[in-house]
């Protein structure tokens, strides 16, 4: 209440909200281990109910207190998306439902608030007159994903397993190729005794770089015109290295835009193309709503996957065991305003 300057007479209201806030975080835990100990025909269901709970979790602690139970606009009271019939389940979509207001039913709630994590970086800080030091940190903002339009046609279930980091080697594995481009930011700094920054250079590393990928991902990097002789671009085998040699004598630094990205690793990051609309946590949301929509409602065409051992059943499979390790993170993520990232 302190932090966000909500007046003391509205602590019952508070209370109230963190009270479901509690609620919908053991909601999704008691759905997630039902889906650990379920079998094919129900987990993918299980799996995206926990999902939602916890998309209720993010609503209720970013959101004011109209976004509570009880008091959030009847237009966000459904799952958000109708789903998209296809001759491949692979294919299969989900559009989202939309009104005049824009995106509605709880996804839409949940987009509003949402964003991406900011880019990351190894920083090495050195100091004139002797010295450094090596972290990791935040070289940039975050991007709300209501400021980026969503697509107005469907998005495939194979959509959405190209933009999840986890699903890479299962997609290798059954010959489909992630959207998703590996890289690393690296950025170095050298302080003046009294604190202020006499050189400052980030070099941006994409490492096996198609030509899909360049023309995708590579049209995310913008600069403005009278920055320009501060890069350069070097292509380095099947990769691209973007070098910033910050003009530091100027006041102001250059204007430029790069891709978002999503958590690896310390070391690596995860650049995303013209897929920015979501974020991880919500490719997982639309992967799972096709998923489970399918095991619930079209029970025919999911016992024919199953019964003959489909490429879609086994990236569902997949998609469902990484979704209850990494949706819970991705979370935590959201609620701390903290990236968590595996060694």
């Amino acid at each position: 209440m302190a932090a966000r300057k909500i007046p003391t007479e509205q602590r019952p209201n508070v209370r109230k909200q963190m009270d479901q806030l509690a609620f919908s975080l053991n909601q999704a835990r008691e759905y997630f281990r039902s889906a650990e100990s379920s079998g094919p025909t129900t987990r993918a269901l299980m799996a995206y109910y926990g999902l939602i709970a916890l998309a209720n979790a993010e609503v209720l602690w970013s959101g004011d207190g109209m976004c509570s139970f009880d008091k959030r606009p009847s237009r966000f009271n459904s799952h958000g998306f109708d789903l998209v019939h296809n001759d491949s389940l692979l294919d299969y979509g989900a559009r989202p439902k939309t009104d005049a207001k824009g995106i509605s039913g709880l996804f839409g709630l949940w987009r509003a608030l949402a964003t991406h994590i900011p880019h990351y970086a190894k920083q090495t800080y050195r100091y004139s007159e002797g010295g450094s030091r090596i972290t990791y940190g935040p070289t940039s903002g975050v991007m709300a994903l209501k400021d980026l339009a969503h697509p107005e046609v469907p998005v495939s279930l194979l959509d959405c397993l190209r933009q999840i980091p986890s699903m890479i080697g299962a997609l290798d594995a059954c010959d489909e190729q992630t959207n998703l481009c590996r890289g690393v930011i690296e950025q170095h700094c050298t302080l003046t005794p009294n604190g202020s920054t006499e050189t400052l250079s980030r070099t941006i590393m994409l490492h096996h770089l198609t030509d899909e990928a360049l023309d995708d991902i590579g049209s995310k990097f913008r600069i403005s015109a009278r920055n320009v002789p501060e890069f350069r671009i070097e292509r380095i085998g099947t990769g691209l290295a973007i070098i910033w040699e910050a003009d530091t004598k100027t006041p102001g630094f250059a204007q430029f835009s790069m891709p978002e990205v999503f958590a690896d690793s310390k070391e690596e990051i995860l650049f995303v193309g013209c897929g920015d609309h979501l974020n991880e946590f919500g490719y997982y949301y639309v992967a799972l709503y096709i998923a489970g929509m399918i095991t619930r409602y079209y029970p025919h065409i999911w016992i024919r996957e199953m019964r003959s051992n489909s490429k879609a059943s086994t990236l569902i499979d997949e998609l469902v065991d990484n979704a209850l390790s990494r949706v819970p993170i991705l979370t935590a993520s959201a609620l701390e305003q903290r990236i968590y990232l595996y060694e």
